[in-house]
């Protein structure tokens, strides 16, 4: 029994060993991940600032929650919070990124960025009249990065349930 205390203990200590610890590492870290990443790059026929309006809309409107999942007995999931944590800043003269941040039950794991993991990047710039690239680098977060997707074309589609099971 004693063994397999010891062989469990490393394994939970490892989680957050080498995550990113900002934006720019995060970024790093998923331009070219082809396992556990993904990194998509659009260019959408709407003016940049129209696109960054958009994106905050959705970013204010479906990812500033938290999310609470009861226990699922039926997959042995114990239940838990989820809070996203969107924040945007300015990169330069003309690129604005949203960033999402997660923490889960409310507390902090050691060795993680103070507002919990990253887990998506998305990276707005002008890309000549009236076009504008989009860059979105995520961990799997297809559930949040299509809707994103959809609000900076213009289309905004209803929230994303952000329960867990993606």
């Amino acid at each position: 029994r004693s063994l397999s205390l010891v062989l469990f203990v490393p394994i939970i200590a490892g989680c957050a060993i080498g995550v990113p610890q900002n934006r720019q590492a995060f970024v790093n870290m998923y331009k070219d991940a082809k396992v556990f990443g993904k990194a998509e790059h659009f260019t959408i026929n709407r003016s940049a600032k129209s696109v960054t309006s958009d994106v905050k809309a959705y970013a204010q409107k479906c990812l500033n929650v938290r999310v609470v999942d009861p226990p699922n007995y039926a997959l042995k999931e114990t239940g838990g919070s989820t809070t996203f944590r969107p924040r945007f800043e300015s990169l330069g003269k003309d690129t604005t990124a949203l960033t999402l941040q997660e923490e889960y039950n409310d507390s902090h794991m050691s060795g993680t960025p103070q507002d919990g993991l990253y887990t998506l990047v998305a990276e707005i710039r002008p890309a000549g009249k009236n076009k504008t690239e989009l860059d979105i680098y995520h961990a799997r977060r297809g559930k949040i990065s299509d809707p994103l997707k959809q609000w900076a074309d213009g289309d905004k589609c209803a929230c994303p349930s952000l329960n867990r099971g993606w």
